[in-house]
């Protein structure tokens, strides 16, 4: 999958300018890291990228073909998408599997059983297919929406914040999922845990103040900050923009 923004631009109906002029490109398969200070327009640019927003200006292609603005255009979309938004919800009173199984309806998967076998088995919840969500610790919850984001071998992966409440061996095991994940389709890790991005994404892409301030791969970011690690580099790299 190859995704380009031309000349993008989101303003909000209250005049806040959240991206300006984003011109990228992006193919699979990569893992992508996406960082940014709060406010910087990374939601903004996830939230596009799923049609839950629309452009103020410029466009969206996927394969050569607009992202949105049509029924059709839409629903080839979702057939080739997994989210995870950062505050995404799910329904207490379902157990694990009956979620999983009311997603990939949503999602229109065939064959759901052996689906949902999968990505519970991958996101280790075996043990608790058949517990009600409302009984789950923060860090399962948390594995059950990496697992809806999963369901159906989506060809774009979309996750924000996706180690959030995991604990440091959980988190070993979702970055050698991911980084599997990104061998022949296309991820995209909006994440604060810099560990996470320079430990598994190949590419890094960095906005600030709704613009990209750098694209590239870690090693370049650190070699261009004249930083031993990809956090250092970043934090240079955002306070060369608030001195500004």
């Amino acid at each position: 999958m190859h995704i380009r923004f031309d000349q993008l631009n989101m303003t909000y109906s209250d005049g806040k300018k959240a991206l300006k002029d984003i011109n990228l490109a992006l193919s699979s398969p990569s893992l992508v890291g996406l960082l940014g200070p709060n406010g910087a327009g990374k939601s903004t640019l996830m939230k596009l990228l799923v049609s839950s927003l629309l452009p103020t200006s410029g466009q969206i292609l996927a394969d050569g073909r607009p992202f949105c603005g049509s029924p059709a255009a839409e629903r080839m979309l979702k057939a080739k998408l997994g989210y995870l938004p950062q505050d995404f919800g799910l329904f207490d009173e379902l157990t694990v599997y009956q979620f999983l199984d009311y997603m990939a309806a949503l999602k229109g998967i065939r064959r759901p059983k052996s689906a949902i076998r999968q990505v519970i088995q991958e996101v280790r919840l075996e043990e608790k297919a058949g517990a009600r969500i409302r009984t789950l610790s923060g860090g399962q919850r948390q594995r059950v929406g990496i697992a809806q984001a999963f369901l159906g071998d989506p060809q774009l992966l979309i996750l924000d914040e996706p180690t959030v409440g995991l604990d440091p061996e959980e988190r070993l095991h979702f970055r050698s999922l991911f980084s599997r994940a990104a061998r022949d389709r296309l991820v995209l890790l909006s994440s604060h845990i810099i560990e996470d991005v320079q430990s598994v994404c190949d590419r890094v892409v960095v906005l600030g103040g709704g613009a990209v301030r750098f694209s590239g791969t870690p090693e370049q970011l650190m070699q261009t900050a004249g930083a031993s690690t990809l956090e250092d580099a970043y934090l240079c790299l955002i306070s060369r923009e608030v001195d500004k």
